[in-house]
């Protein structure tokens, strides 16, 4: 490889909004779901923290080969500080080389949900339904505050890297922006993909939803803890299973997920 050394070092500070959607939804209902003003009161906190909808779509539960389904996504609102340095240009590979670091302050974040259940669900007593309550099981595994903790320090965190552009010009501004998008929409997916895990948990442990969960409170305590998160394999740095063991069992932690998961307990 031979690089053409190159000195720049810049300051900038972006303001950007980055939608991290898990499956595009396709309803055949977006009205609201007349089901949502009988919710009962242990049921909507839950909707109100997951930004919850219930729709019909025999076509997304058809595909996923279920009998309901719950989507969800991210959207996260952020101010990112960053800075870079060009290294040099690769002339065989046509490819600049830069080094970028960003970090940001209190990004927003947003969590939605969408349940979608086929037509032919009709209960007399929705609410009652073994069903729509094991849907809100993974309405709770995706709004636990744990893992919003997680996520913000996930965010967070700085960031720093060698990012390689295939193109003979110089990178822009604008092409450092979108370098960082992909950092931080890439940071996201890999928590999507925890709460999927998560989810796909739940689904194995009650078969779907048609058998009764054992020691329903040790399971969804355990789900963010370090035993629980190195269970599924989910990689962790040094310093973030420091984080995850001191601050995701805080006293006050502690009793905020008490109150979360208060009304799935036996």
């Amino acid at each position: 490889m031979h690089l053409t050394y190159g000195i720049s070092w810049c300051v900038f500070i972006a303001i950007a909004v980055c939608g991290i959607t898990k499956n595009t939804l396709s309803a055949q209902s977006i009205s609201p779901h007349p089901w949502l003003a009988t919710a009962p009161g242990e049921f909507v906190r839950l909707i109100d923290k997951g930004n919850v909808k219930i729709v019909v779509d025999d076509e997304r539960v058809r595909k996923a080969g279920k009998t309901a389904l719950t989507l969800f996504h991210f959207l996260v609102d952020f101010d990112v500080k960053f800075r870079h340095q060009a290294i040099g240009f690769d002339t065989p590979s046509q490819t600049w080389h830069f080094k970028i670091s960003y970090w940001m302050n209190q990004p927003k974040i947003r969590l939605e949900h969408t349940v979608c259940f086929p037509s032919s669900f009709n209960p007399e007593s929705p609410w009652d339904s073994k069903l729509l309550k094991h849907e809100f099981d993974h309405v709770a595994i995706s709004t636990d505050p744990r893992l919003l903790i997680l996520l913000k320090r996930t965010l967070q965190q700085r960031h720093e890297w060698i990012a390689k552009f295939p193109q003979s010009q110089k990178p822009t501004d604008q092409d450092i922006r979108a370098s960082i998008h992909e950092k931080v929409a890439e940071d996201v997916k890999t928590l999507e993909q925890l709460v999927q895990t998560q989810y796909d948990l739940l689904d194995k442990e009650s078969n779907q939803g048609t058998s009764v969960l054992g020691q329903r409170g040790a399971f969804f305590k355990s789900l963010y803890t370090l035993e629980g998160l190195e269970r599924i394999a989910f990689e962790m740095d040094p310093a973030l299973r420091v984080y995850v063991k001191d601050k995701l069992t805080s006293s006050a932690v502690e009793k905020e997920l008490q109150g979360h998961y208060l009304f799935l307990l036996p």
